[in-house]
């Protein structure tokens, strides 16, 4: 799946970098796993504090634009995607 406006990027890791990665997203599941729906909610609340899902911010001089949008049809929830995501 890869429109003309889709850019993909490609880096390279040292074996150091990849593996400190890896533990972090290990150590990211292990937490999410453990929490029930309540404290899952609230955590991923508390990454992402604009209340509005579709907001600017302006990060080292740029300014990036984030709109969001939902597929009603969609059969999995944003945690469902979230955990496929960390699987990988």
């Amino acid at each position: 799946m890869n429109d003309n406006n889709e850019k993909i990027y490609k880096i390279e890791l040292t074996n150091e970098e990849y593996e400190f990665l890896e533990n972090l997203r290990n150590e990211l599941y292990h937490k999410l796993s453990k929490m029930n729906k309540e404290e899952l909610i609230q955590y991923l609340t508390s990454l992402c504090p604009e209340k509005n899902l579709n907001f600017e911010k302006q990060i080292n001089g740029k300014t990036y634009k984030v709109n969001t949008y939902f597929n009603e049809d969609s059969e999995y929830t944003i945690l469902q995607i979230l955990f496929e995501i960390l699987r990988k």
